[in-house]
């Protein structure tokens, strides 16, 4: 249950074509660990927005890949949330979600959202 930014794709392992944010580089790689009632909220309300938006098959326990291409979709679905779809207490997670795509995109790399 966690969110990854590639600072760089310099070196990291690939499984096709999704690239292992998970294989623990910290120079070339940042997560954001989740709390469990982040990760079902999300699960809850925010993934198959995701999914729909970003061409992803994210599930429980599934993991998938956002090059910068599509993070900016991401961007733009996460800026176009009304106010009152996040409460107060899961606002940290879509920041986090949403920083992270907006690295990703300005470092031409990807996220990976660890479900």
């Amino acid at each position: 249950m966690r969110l990854y930014l590639a600072k760089t794709l310099e070196g990291l392992r690939t499984y096709g074509p999704i690239y292992d944010l998970g294989s623990g580089v910290p120079d070339k790689v940042e997560d954001y660990v989740m709390e469990f009632d982040e990760h079902d909220w999300l699960m809850d309300n925010l993934v198959d927005k995701i999914n729909a938006t970003c061409d992803t098959l994210l599930d429980d326990g599934d993991v998938d890949y956002i090059p910068a291409e599509k993070c900016e979709k991401l961007i733009s679905l996460l800026e176009d949330l009304p106010d009152q779809f996040v409460p107060q207490k899961y606002i940290k997670v879509v920041s986090v979600l949403k920083d992270f795509a907006t690295r990703a995109l300005k470092y031409n790399t990807g996220i990976a959202i660890e479900m």
